[in-house]
């Protein structure tokens, strides 16, 4: 008996430490990963000048959500709308409203994904077909 409750505990200790807890750092890297997905002449030109301040932003909020979500909307504004899908421009709206009054990271993630879809593909490098699925399952993972 003693061998099987020793067992349990040690299986519960293990489950314990396999749970990954909803990291704002990992919203981050998603953001950035995204933004560096997009082409430059796809972004505005302003963009260039502030883009490695952006980053340095995003590294330096911590789990702040306001600034998180001020830097993802930035990030987006930035986004030329020929870069996009063209139903984006009806549901921009609607999607500021869903960034602005996002709580959590989770929340907030699920705006960075809807903000990825709106992204055309030819926007986008290449190699971000290839990597998306694996962003878009760390993200959904949040």
């Amino acid at each position: 008996m003693k061998k099987i409750v020793t067992a349990v505990f040690a299986i519960f200790l293990i489950s314990l430490s396999s749970v990954v807890p909803v990291s704002a750092g990992q919203f981050g890297d998603l953001l950035i990963e995204l933004e560096t997905s997009v082409f430059y002449n796809k972004q505005s030109d302003e963009w260039r000048g502030r883009r490695d301040a952006w980053m340095a932003d995003i590294r330096s909020a911590g789990d702040n959500i306001n600034s998180l979500k001020r830097l993802l909307v930035e990030f987006e504004t930035h986004l030329k709308f020929e870069a996009q899908t063209f139903a984006w421009k009806s549901r921009r709206a609607s999607w500021l409203r869903s960034v602005n009054s996002a709580t959590t990271i989770r929340d907030l993630t699920r705006q960075m994904i809807t903000c990825e879809t709106a992204i055309n593909y030819s926007s986008q490098a290449a190699a971000w077909r290839s990597r998306r699925a694996d962003w878009l399952r760390r993200a959904r993972a949040i």
